[in-house]
């Protein structure tokens, strides 16, 4: 019962299955007379074949067509939209096809009271469902509170004259109403969910409407033409319907079709589904209890996804979202917020009820454009010329250059709106240049230009963005080589492909390296040619960047969205920094209502350190409580107009350790006396500043500390600073071994834990000044338990999981504190191998170390799982093996030594070195040449071969 959460017992119960395998089984009760004159009655009229009638096919269509109407103008009124309304829709739909009743929800500020009254009627039953008998038995007060919700709902329709008074139909009409609007919109949670995070699906999807539709009239001739929607439906309801029990259940483990755990809707298409087996997709029961309102919610959900997908785009508010159940009477997506637009030249008149509407004008970033004009028009009072920013963000990078370049546009004559490259799809202005920034992760798009992406190469062959000018600046790793900044040259490709043009020379960045002057070099160059190509001649200003320093009025706490609270619950020292750097173990108790997989990240917002602070503090002799309000900048980390402590923005909100950049050191420069400036103008030679500054990571301000008679003002210096940015740290331990649930204010509440495992980087700093501190890991391994941490879990970009299958092999190979996402998969591993009592596929771990007595990390831990036999450990010590001297080598090595066991187990994971290994072993039996080992990896890298790069 510990394991069991009474606010999500679904989820519980899948914990369960994913530790101890299929371990349920469910009894219900049998038949009733009143069932049974209910179900003969109203079974001809709502069964497949009477919803198809002519005389009910026409009322129910119009009818599913006028609520579905009032929900799209809705939501064109209000453009952005928090949660998809699911639940007013199918009221509203429900009411009127099946009984000829408005509820006018769309109308209302607030509920109708049969709503209100069935809301608090199923939170009751589902808290009664989820408590001992024992316990229900004693609630009295809310047990005679549901009785009188439910009687307050069965008056709502007695008393009316005719037929509606009667005891039987009466109370299935509130059956219906109530299991009827709870299956259906959960289920539009759902299918929206998972065409959303798979993009490809989303586009073509609304390819099939535009191919029907057009811009036309739904008609109920149109319902059998759309098979793809009709089989995301299907899909949908295969993958997670909105009812969490089986009924029936195979008498032996029966597994029909392969990836039956991913979202695939392709395998119902050219004639999958009339392949399957009798008997095998039952989403609405089975027999005579099967739901009698399948056709009727079919027909509704076809309507309602191909009219949204006609009329608007639709993108996730929170790209990053992952699928949170919430549980009533029935399973829906929890905190599933959409937004949408208006496609362009689509319009509403067609729709029933439409007023002559105008298309929607939508701004891209959503953000208070009255703060954005004030800033502008603080600038400048001339008319600028309007352009448009695009960028994709996960870390933040991307998005600071976006803010920066929207904060200068005015000093060049332009002022710029700013939003997601998601924002942008089938938005692309013609009317204005384009500027857009795309990261590349593993050489994938981020969360929120994914969809931006699928769409553009949908359209590939089409010249959509003819007369579109824009320019692109590209951000990658060159850890990841053979993918490197792959996202945006294939944007910068589709773009001229589909007649854009661009103004400007593409720009990439490496992070690895440098941060700040690739794009600053090109931010010049793209300005100058802006300029030149739009026919701007208005003389480029100075920024007005200022900073206005005041005593303390209060202190601001930077909580970034969806940002929150952990609590430290363990951190402990590994080894020491005798044969590397020292290597820290660190528990937290996550946010409420955090999850995630062995593999995936926490995210850390850390904080600097206060002995860089009070550097910058004495420098510019200013105090820690002192307030400063910033203007002339569209950079939210700064909160334009508001006071900030000084204190809070130094240590919370900006980096401080970047290396300057050529630019920067020109302003410093500036600022500096003759012999001072001409020292520091010869740090921005390129072969200077690569060795004397980029190698060696001189920041601003360790420049400042080199030149003490510059007068740099405080202000620019601040201009000068990049957002503090997150930090990422693979997970070391699994959510199966790591959650327990406790009672908190009347209900059961979920504590998950999550460990990390991460170097602590002090040494000596490349500028020759102090020590150089890591700011997260510093800050992390000073972090005390029981105090907070910032934090959050986002899951891996890449498929860095354990397979659902345990019984394949598994080779793993890791080094140093890399070993860290290894340690959950083990012990994960070992929690499923306890619990099923069976023997698992084979795992091997390869652990890269140098001295196998400083620092062979969680030697016990390993060892334990060794003679468990839950892993087979082969560490490989560089530098001192055990006394026996075997051991002393490289993991390549080894790996090449027992490549005929590799050869069986045939499942290779690993970075650089690892994959070469792999190749060699490939070649040995083959013989084949290096482009055909080449392709041979490219294509097991797909599914079997998964690396991560660990910081």
């Amino acid at each position: 019962m510990t394991d069991i959460d009474g606010a999500n017992i679904p989820q519980s119960f899948w914990r369960l299955v994913d530790i101890y395998g299929e371990i349920f089984q469910l009894e219900l009760p049998g038949r009733k007379i009143n069932w049974g004159v209910a179900h003969r009655l109203l079974m001809p009229v709502f069964g497949p074949i009477g919803i198809r009638k002519a005389s009910l096919l026409t009322r129910v269509f119009d009818g599913m067509m006028n609520i579905a109407s009032q929900l799209l103008l809705r939501w064109d009124r209000y453009a952005y939209l928090f949660n998809l309304e699911a639940s007013m829709l199918n009221f509203d739909m429900i009411g009127l096809c099946a009984f000829g009743f408005r509820f006018n929800n769309f109308y209302s500020e607030k509920n109708h009271p049969f709503i209100e009254q069935m809301s608090k009627t199923l939170r009751e039953c589902g808290m009664r469902a989820s408590k001992p008998a024992l316990e229900t038995k004693f609630r009295i007060f809310s047990a005679q509170k549901t009785v009188e919700d439910i009687a307050a709902m069965h008056s709502l329709y007695g008393g009316g004259g005719g037929h509606m008074t009667e005891e039987k139909v009466r109370f299935n009409m509130v059956t219906f109403l109530v299991t009827g609007h709870e299956t259906t919109s959960g289920t539009l949670g759902f299918l929206f969910y998972h065409p959303l995070k798979n993009p490809k699906k989303y586009m073509a999807a609304q390819k099939e409407v535009d191919k029907v539709l057009g811009d036309g009239t739904f008609e109920a001739k149109h319902l059998s033409q759309l098979p793809y929607i009709k089989y995301c439906i299907y899909e949908t309801l295969r993958f997670m319907g909105p009812i969490s029990m089986i009924m029936k259940h195979a008498k032996k483990p029966t597994k029909i079709g392969e990836n039956a755990e991913e979202f695939i809707l392709e395998r119902f298409l050219n004639g999958g589904f009339e392949k399957l087996p009798l008997g095998v997709f039952k989403p609405f029961g089975d027999g005579e209890r099967a739901c009698i309102g399948r056709a009727f919610a079919e027909q509704e959900m076809v309507i309602v996804v191909a009219l949204i997908l006609q009329k608007f785009q639709v993108e996730a508010m929170d790209p990053n979202y992952e699928l949170k159940l919430k549980v009533s009477l029935t399973v829906k997506a929890d905190d599933l917020r959409i937004r949408v637009r208006r496609r362009p030249s689509r319009t509403l008149g067609n729709l029933q009820g439409a007023p002559a509407v105008k298309p929607q004008v939508v701004a891209l970033d959503g953000i208070d454009h009255d703060v954005t004009d004030r800033v502008t028009n603080s600038m400048r009072s001339i008319q600028e010329k309007p352009i448009t920013i695009l960028y994709g963000s996960q870390s933040g990078t991307c998005k600071t250059y976006a803010e920066e370049l929207q904060s200068n546009a005015p000093r060049f004559g332009f002022k710029a709106s700013l939003g997601t490259l998601d924002s942008a799809t089938e938005h692309v202005p013609k009317n204005q240049p384009v500027i857009i920034i795309a990261p590349s992760y593993e050489g994938q798009p981020s969360p929120n230009s994914k969809l931006f992406v699928s769409w553009l190469e949908t359209n590939a062959s089409s010249k959509l963005l003819n007369g579109v000018k824009y320019a692109v600046l590209g951000v990658g790793n060159s850890d990841w080589a053979d993918t490197f900044h792959r996202v945006p040259k294939l944007i910068d490709g589709l773009f001229q492909k589909m007649g854009a043009q661009g103004f400007t020379n593409t720009g990439f960045v490496d992070v690895k390296y440098d941060v700040i002057g690739p794009y600053e070099d090109w931010a010049d160059a793209m300005w100058q040619d802006l300029r030149n190509k739009s026919g701007t001649t208005t003389e480029v200003i100075a920024g007005v960047f200022e900073a206005k320093i005041a005593p303390p009025a209060f202190v601001s706490r930077l909580d970034g969205e969806g940002i929150g609270y952990g609590i430290v619950k363990a951190n402990k020292e590994l080894c020491g920094s005798a044969v590397g750097l020292p290597k820290k173990h660190l528990e937290v108790e996550l946010p409420v209502g955090s999850s995630y997989r062995a593999g995936d990240y926490l995210v850390v917002l850390p904080m600097n350190s206060i002995a860089h602070v009070k550097r910058i503090w004495k420098r510019f002799n200013i105090s820690p409580d002192d307030s400063i309000t910033v203007t002339g900048t569209n950079k939210a980390i700064l909160s334009p107009g508001t006071p900030l402590s000084v204190f809070d923005l130094m240590m919370t909100r900006v980096e401080l350790a970047t290396p300057a950049s050529q630019k920067r050191i020109q302003a410093l420069a500036e600022t500096s006396p003759e012999k001072t400036r001409d020292e520091l103008l010869q740090l921005t030679k390129d072969d200077v500043y690569r060795k004397q500054v980029l190698e060696r990571r001189c920041s601003v301000l360790d420049l400042l500390e080199v030149c003490p008679d510059s007068q740099l003002p405080f202000p620019v210096y601040l201009d000068m600073l990049k957002p503090l940015t997150p930090r990422q740290y693979s997970i070391s331990s699994s959510p199966l071994a790591n959650v327990q649930f406790v009672e908190s204010e009347g209900r059961s509440t979920e504590k998950l834990n999550a460990s990390i495992t991460f170097d602590a980087h002090d040494e000596p700093a490349w500028s020759g000044r102090g020590n150089f501190r890591g700011v997260a890991s510093t800050y992390l391994a000073r972090q005390e338990v029981g105090e907070r941490v910032r934090c959050f879990t986002r899951p891996t970009n890449v498929d860095f999981h354990l397979l659902l299958n345990p019984k394949v092999p598994i080779v793993m190979v890791c080094a140093g504190s890399g070993l860290a996402p290894m340690l959950g998969f083990m012990e994960e591993r070992e929690v499923i191998t306890r619990a099923r009592n069976q023997e698992l596929g084979p795992e091997i771990l390869y652990f890269g170390c140098r001295h196998y007595e400083k620092d062979f990390i969680y030697a016990d831990e390993l060892r334990r799982w060794e003679e468990d036999g839950s892993v087979s450990v082969r560490p490989c010590f560089s530098k001192v093996g055990p006394s026996s001297g075997t051991n002393q080598k490289h993991v390549p090595d080894r790996m090449w030594e027992e490549r005929e066991e590799l050869k069986k187990s045939f499942s290779e994971y690993g970075a650089k070195s690892t994959a070469q290994v792999c190749k060699k072993i490939y070649i040995e039996p083959s013989g084949a040449t290096g482009k055909e080992v080449d392709e041979w990896f490219d294509g097991i890298k797909e599914e079997r071969y998964i690396s991560d790069v660990f910081e």
